[in-house]
């Protein structure tokens, strides 16, 4: 920790969130893998002990692969599934997480979902000089703002321009400020 000139401490600032990723994902399966071994070793454990009556499903499936040569295509079917299913599980571990947040100004770490960006975005046009609807799309690199206006066609420079200036001082306290594009749809009155 390190201190301000007047000897108040500062903490350090705290690394950028981000999501999870495909992680979760991978690991439910191998849950729902595991359990099913369980199923099956419960399954066998009964049948042993005479709790359950029936034929074992292990021994279903070692008698059924019994006899099988490493060149029967069986064999060659189940490597290639393998292969295939371990390829596309590569990705999953070695891909970076997403990033969803952006920095604010500040000397502790503080981050702003995107969702919330959005929100505050949605929430500064709002409301414009003749601006019906808004609908803004948040990331960490880009703010898309698509407004909808009674207005003439001729005005959507003005408008478009009137909703970048709100945006600025929403967008003022973000370390950096993301790229914003207003698309500005015309609706006529009936």
């Amino acid at each position: 920790m390190s201190t301000t000139n007047d000897d108040t401490p500062v903490l350090r600032a705290a690394k950028a969130p981000v999501g999870v990723g495909s992680a979760p994902l991978v690991a439910q399966l191998l849950a729902l893998l595991l359990i099913a071994l369980g199923v099956v070793g419960v399954q066998e454990a009964l049948v042993r002990t005479g709790a359950v009556q029936g034929s074992s499903w292990t021994r279903a499936v070692v008698r059924s692969v019994d006899g099988t040569r490493w060149t029967d295509p069986l064999v060659l079917a189940v490597g290639v599934v393998a292969v295939v299913l371990g390829m596309l599980l590569l990705p999953v571990g070695l891909l970076r997480r997403p990033r969803r947040s952006v920095a604010l100004q500040a000397e502790t770490g503080v981050h702003l979902r995107t969702k919330d960006l959005a929100t505050i975005a949605t929430s500064a046009v709002e409301g414009a000089d003749a601006v019906t609807d808004v609908r803004v799309d948040a990331s960490s690199r880009s703010l898309k703002v698509r407004a909808t206006t009674v207005a003439a066609n001729d005005r959507n420079v003005e408008i478009a321009r009137g909703l970048e200036e709100r945006l600025a001082a929403s967008l003022d306290a973000l370390e950096h400020t993301p790229r914003t594009k207003v698309y500005i749809r015309n609706e006529e009155l009936s």
